[in-house]
């Protein structure tokens, strides 16, 4: 694991600092996981704004940067009144793709939390993927703090096997963002609020992966799968599917959840 320290003292790395607001918290008090996801996607942006290779707009035709994958582990959850900070850089690009590292971390500086990232950059009118280092007069590459690691486990191959969907939900205005689609922190809320209220108040997420497939927009109805956790299989995996015509579905993403007990502070 990253000391904190090498972490502080990296000119590859920015760090922002947070405190937890009433209004910032789940039931429990803690951070809630809209916010932590909220400021996740804001870090990623700052950061590659700030060295000049976030969304861009090329020979009059937009390029957007969206999330492929996501696995988040948290060992604590930053209660409120708590300060907290998050610190994100870049640890390697590839052709299509760029992977991008987060360190949670409290008020004492001891790293609670770690975030492993994949994005793709795609061309807004085609929706489809391109090569990172035909866009920037400059290679992504030279901002990869490579020294740096992380030790989250690497999302696997996700596949729900239940064929009733567990819940329906239509989407709205609200769930949209500024590339035009359902916002990639929406997705982890429909898969937590498949828990009832009752399991929270003794268990908390310790792990997530998201794996996002495809766009799902304003109007879509979107369906979950779940195959819950068991005694034998302790994570939840989803998958979330827009309907379609003739009966057909589309996978959005696919997920997985692991819940620890809840331990309070």
């Amino acid at each position: 694991m990253t000391s904190d320290s090498t972490i502080s003292t990296n000119p590859l790395v920015d760090t922002f600092t947070y405190r937890v607001d009433p209004f910032d918290a789940d039931f429990k008090g803690q951070l809630s996981w809209d916010v932590l996801g909220k400021r996740i996607l804001s870090a990623a942006s700052l950061h590659a704004d700030k060295r000049g290779f976030n969304s861009i707009v090329k020979d009059g035709t937009a390029y957007l940067w969206v999330l492929s994958r996501m696995v988040v582990e948290v060992n604590r959850w930053p209660r409120v009144g708590e300060q907290y900070s998050i610190s994100t850089w870049v640890k390697t690009s590839y052709r299509f793709f760029s992977e991008r590292c987060f360190a949670l971390t409290d008020a004492q500086g001891h790293q609670v939390g770690q975030v492993l990232t994949i994005w793709a950059m795609i061309n807004s009118l085609t929706r489809q993927p391109e090569l990172l280092d035909h866009l920037f007069e400059h290679s992504i590459s030279q901002y990869a703090a490579g020294p740096l690691t992380n030790t989250v486990e690497r999302s696997r191959r996700l596949r729900a096997n239940s064929t009733t969907p567990l819940m329906e939900r239509p989407t709205y205005y609200s769930d949209i963002d500024t590339n035009g689609h359902v916002n990639s922190i929406r997705y982890i809320e429909y898969l937590l609020d498949a828990f009832p209220l009752s399991h929270y108040v003794s268990h908390q997420v310790s792990r997530l992966e998201m794996d996002y497939v495809a766009e799902s927009y304003q109007g879509d109805t979107l369906k979950l799968y779940l195959d819950p956790p068991a005694a034998d299989h302790p994570e939840g995996v989803a998958e979330m599917r827009k309907a379609n015509a003739n009966d057909e579905e589309t996978v959005c993403c696919r997920c997985a959840v692991r819940f620890a007990p809840r331990h309070e502070t």
